[in-house]
Formats: structure tokens, C-alpha cells, sequence
């Protein structure tokens, strides 16, 4: 077997396939229009692009070319693709790659995109307008075409099972009930892809979308979280959320009152306050803050969740929220600060701002189970010279007391009466579809209450969880 024909077979190529095919006219014109593309020529600055590119420069090509050197190229492409798209918790629009295409379309940081979402069409100017429309044109005419019929025709496959196909990979099943944004961007997809309305209109449908669902990350997901590997922090957007609405949530709704105007007037663009929420464990603290997420979600309301060890780079967490039309709430759970810990300091700068001020569309809701964030010891109080050498001591109770008056709202939790309590068991009963007289439902409830020494909104919802199981 000659060395060629081993390399094929290796690769799982007949040796039959003919050398030489003629180029692709459509590959040729593809690699035109992606050159000319300005505006939305990062859209192929990544691993998949360049592959992409390989596999087009193979089938434009006039020479006499080694299928195997194209088996390879499109395999390439096919895995970066196949990487996204097995993963992909939406609905698919065409084929996997139109559909990552398109996705990498509405992902691309580009100043058409960045100033439709800020001012619709009509803050864009004409020369923008026009020169977004051509490459939207170019863009979608490269993905009309059907690259893998285009691999296999010069590869002389075509009719054959060896190459990767682009087809019959299975959707993800998170495709149920879709976030507003992802089912309009959904929407989108489908109308560039297979819309028959003139270039005009599909521009105008893009443009409406940043401005109704925001643009790139932001208009994705509503809520993210921070996280620091080492190498520097990101924001990771989340797919699953918790679906507890406010309707939901039992009791307390005295407290809650204060805090669903705060952030009411927050996202209708109204001054708002930094809260804290305090209180017991298991009391609805952190339950009520993303039932607000999903309250006021529709309406640009997004949550980025920051661990308490990560206060200090909301240096670099601001810049990444100033000047976008949605509405951030940080949120930080469960804090509380060691008696020596000295990230509170970076607290401090969100709740009181520094030179440069916190933007307006961002504000800090914490919660806690101590109303004094700062743990003090009888010690910390002793009058002069303090155990550690610190003179004024008291300067630094005061620092630390003084931290939780720095929020604009302060909201208390605590445990429920038991009346109160039957009311929250029998609300998750009845959203879980639990069946049972209501005596018998409270006696259970009682029961799971003393042996877990707790009674709490939690210690409802663990309570019904245990008896789903049971039943």
C-alpha cells in the first residue's frame, strides 16, 4: 500500500477517492466576502474561523490536492463546532453551523451592536447603517451555502458515511420554558437564517433586538457569577435559576415591602438604595432576592453574584456594568467579615463610592445573619492601649459598627411563628401538587420541625421535599 493510500485508509478515506476534484466557485467567493468584512470581521477571530478559512482555502483551490489534507481541515472545523453546539441550552436555527455562526454573530462586539442597544436604529448614523447592512448581507450568503454537500463533492465522499456531518447531532433538553431574551434571540436567528424580507428589515429586526434584550452577554443571561481561577476574574453567565417568585414566598411581607419598592424604583430608572437583609438562617433572605431577579427580569433587571472573598475586585466588576442600559444588582450572600479581615474596605468603596462614583444602574444587596457585619470582642472595647498595640481602639469599633449603617436599607428576618410557618408548608404543598388534610399536613410539619430543631422558611421547603419522597 503506497504511503498516500495508507494515510487515507488511517484516516478513514477509501483509497478510491479520486486526487483531483474541481474547485469550489462558492468557496472562492466565500473567502471574498469574508475579507471585506470590516464591521463583523471578528466574528471569525476565534479557533472555528480559522479552521473555517482551512477547510475554504482547500476547496478553493485549483491544484492537486490529498483528500486527506481536507478530511483533516474539516474535522477540525467539525470538532470546534460540535464543542458548542452539543452544549447549547436553546433551540437550534439550521444546521450546527449556521446555528454557531449566527450565534458568534449576535455575540460580536462591534459599535453597530453596542449603540443599538443604547439608542435603537435612530441613533445610528447613515454611513453605520449602511455599511452594517452590506456585511449582514455578505455574512448571511456565506451560510446560505451548503458547506459539507461542498466538502463532500471535492473530497469524492459525497454519498458516502466517513465524514463528520454537521447534521443529526441531538439539542440539549434545557430548551424548555426560555428566558424572554433567549427566546426572542431564538426568534431572531430564525428570521436572518430563513426570512425572506429584504436585508433592510432584517437589520432593523437586529437592532430592535439589543435594544428591547441588550446586547452579548448581558442580553443572554440575566444572572452571572464572579469568578476568580487565579488568572484573573470573569463574569459567567447562568443558565439554570432558581424559578421562586415573589407570589411564592410566605410571610415577611412587611419587611419585603420596602425593599420590592427599592428595587421598583431602581429599575424605572429612580435613585435607589444598597440594602442589607438580615436575619435568621433559612428565614427567605437570599429566596427573596432572586424572586426579585425573576420579577423584574423582563424588564432589564440582572443579578451578578460576587463571594464575599471577591469584594475586593468590585474594581474590576464595576467597569464592566457602567454605561449599559440594564439594571445590576451585585449580590452577596452569607456575609460576614473576620475579626482581622480587612476586605470590608472594598465594601466600603461600593456603599460610599470613591473618586470615580458607583454608576446608577448598580446597586449592592447583602445579606447576613448578623446585623453588625464585623464580628467584636469585649476586648475591642477596653478603654486605651489595646492588646494588639492599637492606641485608638475605638476608632476601630466604630469602623467596623458603622459598616452595615452604610446601606440605605436595612430589612430584618426572623423566625416565623408557627402559624406562619403551616402557612409556608402549606404554599410549597400546593405548588408540588401535595395532596393531604391539611391536620395531618401540620402534624407531619410539626414533627420534621423538632427534630430539626429549626423553623424557618427552609425548614418548610425541606419538610415537603422529604415528604414528596415518602409519598
Amino acid at each position: 500500500m503506497s504511503k498516500a493510500n495508507a494515510r487515507k485508509t488511517a484516516l478513514g478515506i477509501p483509497s478510491d477517492v479520486p486526487k483531483s476534484v474541481p474547485s469550489s466557485a462558492n468557496a472562492r467567493k466565500a473567502l471574498e466576502w469574508m475579507d471585506s468584512l470590516i464591521l463583523l470581521g471578528g466574528v471569525f477571530d476565534n479557533e472555528a474561523g480559522k479552521a473555517f478559512r482551512r477547510v475554504l482555502r482547500w476547496l478553493s483551490s485549483k491544484e492537486e490536492e490529498d483528500p486527506a489534507r481536507g478530511f483533516r481541515r474539516w474535522g477540525l472545523l467539525w470538532k470546534h463546532v460540535v464543542d458548542f453546539e452539543e452544549f447549547a441550552a436553546y433551540p437550534r436555527t439550521g444546521t450546527l453551523l449556521q446555528d454557531y455562526w449566527l450565534e458568534q454573530l449576535l455575540e460580536n462586539d462591534n459599535v453597530f451592536h453596542r449603540k443599538t442597544e443604547g439608542s435603537s436604529l435612530a441613533g445610528v448614523s447613515p454611513s453605520l447603517y449602511e455599511a452594517y447592512s452590506r456585511e449582514l448581507e455578505l455574512f448571511l450568503q456565506v451560510f446560505k451555502i451548503d458547506w459539507e454537500g461542498e466538502f463532500l463533492k471535492k473530497s469524492g465522499l459525497l454519498g458516502r458515511a466517513e465524514a463528520p456531518s454537521l447534521e443529526g447531532v441531538k439539542e440539549s433538553k434545557k430548551t424548555k420554558d426560555l428566558s424572554k431574551p433567549l427566546a426572542a434571540r431564538t426568534a431572531l436567528k430564525d428570521q436572518l437564517l430563513r426570512g425572506s424580507d429584504p436585508i433592510r428589515a432584517k437589520v432593523e429586526s437586529v437592532a430592535k433586538h439589543f435594544h428591547e434584550n441588550g446586547w452579548g452577554l448581558f442580553g443572554r443571561y440575566r444572572a452571572f457569577r464572579w469568578e476568580d481561577r487565579g488568572q484573573g476574574g470573569n463574569l459567567m453567565g447562568l443558565e439554570s435559576l432558581d424559578p421562586i417568585r415573589l407570589s411564592q414566598l410566605v410571610g415577611y411581607g412587611e419587611q419585603r415591602q420596602p425593599l420590592i419598592d427599592n428595587v421598583e424604583a431602581f429599575v424605572s430608572g429612580k435613585p435607589a438604595n444598597n440594602a442589607l437583609l438580615y436575619g435568621e438562617r433559612g428565614t427567605g433572605k437570599s429566596s427573596t432576592v432572586k424572586a426579585l431577579l425573576n420579577e423584574y427580569g423582563d424588564r432589564g433587571l440582572r443579578l451578578v453574584e460576587v463571594s464575599p472573598s471577591d469584594l475586593r475586585e468590585l474594581h474590576d466588576i464595576i467597569p464592566l456594568l457602567r454605561g449599559r442600559r440594564e439594571k445590576f444588582i451585585i449580590f452577596v450572600d452569607d456575609l460576614s467579615f473576620e475579626e482581622n479581615e480587612t476586605t470590608y474596605k472594598g465594601l466600603k468603596a461600593i456603599l460610599e463610592g470613591t473618586l470615580e462614583p458607583t454608576p446608577r444602574n448598580v446597586i449592592l444587596i447583602a445579606t447576613s445573619n448578623r446585623r453588625h457585619l464585623v464580628k467584636e470582642f469585649f476586648s475591642d472595647r477596653s478603654e486605651g492601649v489595646q492588646a494588639d498595640g492599637e492606641i485608638h481602639g475605638a476608632d476601630t469599633v466604630e469602623e467596623k459598627l458603622s459598616l452595615s449603617d452604610r446601606f440605605g436599607l436595612v430589612v430584618s428576618f426572623y423566625s416565623p411563628d408557627q402559624e406562619t410557618y403551616f402557612k409556608m408548608v402549606e404554599s410549597w404543598a400546593k405548588v408540588e401538587g401535595i395532596k393531604m388534610p391539611l391536620d395531618q399536613l401540620h402534624l407531619k410539619a410539626a414533627q420534621w420541625e423538632r427534630a430539626n430543631n429549626s423553623r424557618s422558611g427552609r425548614t418548610a421547603r425541606q419538610f415537603i421535599n422529604d415528604l414528596q419522597g415518602r409519598l
